[in-house]
């Protein structure tokens, strides 16, 4: 945003610099004793612009120029404006996590026998800067009562804390992952906050989503996946009425 608001100001500052130009158009030098005075005297006038023709010219040009750079401000405000929009979440958590998948071939149905919203260590990785980032151990407890996931983890980014809800009929989970200052890469980690929105996939056997990040320093938004890598609880036998 910083960026547009210094193209207004350059825009404001050369429209001040053209009509000041074309406003002193009409002021002259005066003679000197001298021959030689008066000649440099009159070449300054001849090419100088007066009269009311010179303000309106200067105006005209002044105008020309304040438009490109406005409709270039604009330009950069769209840009602005589509990048924060792409960098949100595409819907609210509530409503993703309470929406079916569109794509019944990776649904999981509550009739299979095996639960995918198990306790135990998790590994998730993601995909930022054209590549796939090491997966990373997150420790996850899932609390069917109140359909609340909590948990922890550390990745290359640094150590954070794990807050989120999920619904065992659409199986689909919406994680915020709140990162703690001062660890991990001092570059990367300034205490922010990645959302993660993610639907079972039953042909691979994990969670498959997006994350998402939306800070003064940085806004982005990729794929993600999170895989089971060790239960600490048995398999549940789901049955069909």
């Amino acid at each position: 945003m910083h960026i547009v608001f210094h193209l207004l100001l350059i825009i404001a500052l050369l429209g001040i610099v053209v009509h000041a130009q074309g406003a002193r158009g009409g002021g002259g030098t005066r003679s000197g004793s001298s021959s030689s005075s008066r000649y440099r005297s009159s070449i300054r006038n001849e090419s100088r612009c007066q009269g009311a023709s010179c303000q309106r010219t200067g105006i005209i040009a002044g105008s020309v120029i304040g438009s490109v750079l406005a409709l270039i401000a604009i330009i950069f405000l769209i840009i602005y404006c589509y990048r924060k929009y792409r960098s949100r979440p595409s819907q609210s958590n509530l409503a993703f996590v309470s929406q079916n998948s569109t794509n019944e071939q990776n649904r999981t149905y509550q009739t299979y026998e095996e639960n995918c919203f198990k306790n135990g260590i998790w590994r998730g990785r993601y995909y930022q800067y054209g590549r796939w980032h090491e997966p990373h151990k997150i420790i996850l407890s899932f609390d069917r009562k109140s359909d609340r996931v909590f948990g922890h983890g550390y990745d290359d980014v640094g150590k954070f804390t794990i807050d989120g809800t999920f619904s065992m009929e659409t199986q689909r989970i919406v994680i915020t992952k709140v990162y703690e200052s001062g660890t991990g890469d001092s570059q990367e980690n300034f205490g922010h906050t990645v959302t993660l929105q993610l639907t079972w996939n039953s042909s691979h056997a994990q969670f498959e989503g997006k994350w998402s990040v939306e800070t003064g320093r940085y806004r982005g938004s990729d794929k993600f996946e999170l895989k089971l890598e060790d239960s600490s609880e048995g398999l549940h036998e789901k049955t069909v009425d």
